[in-house]
């Protein structure tokens, strides 16, 4: 809570979407059989579909790996992502202090 707040750029419980990562689609749906799997919102016909008919969808990319591809050991599906998640927030020069751990 608090503590996060007061940071920068404070983590949020979905990564926000960016120029780069937009398609044309509102929602996120995974594609398979494309090396390990990915989520996306591009255009279902950039994959080879007609539709996302059947296609459980997300609202996010993020939720999207997390329903669809969690048995990834290696994150592939996260790492698509135009901006991933990481395992813990990084410092910027914005927040940078005189301390090299945070308490």
């Amino acid at each position: 809570g608090f503590c996060f707040s007061q940071m920068a750029n404070p983590p949020t419980q979905a990564p926000t979407v960016t120029a780069t990562e937009a398609g044309t689609l509102t929602v996120f749906y995974p594609v398979y059989g494309e090396g390990e799997g990915f989520c996306t919102n591009d255009p279902p016909a950039d994959h080879g579909l007609s539709s996302l008919d059947g296609i459980v969808t997300s609202a996010t990319n993020a939720e999207c790996c997390t329903k669809h591809f969690s048995w990834q050991k290696s994150g592939f599906c996260f790492s698509q992502m135009a901006n991933p998640p990481t395992q813990a927030p990084t410092v910027t020069a914005t927040e940078a202090g005189t301390l090299t751990v945070f308490y």
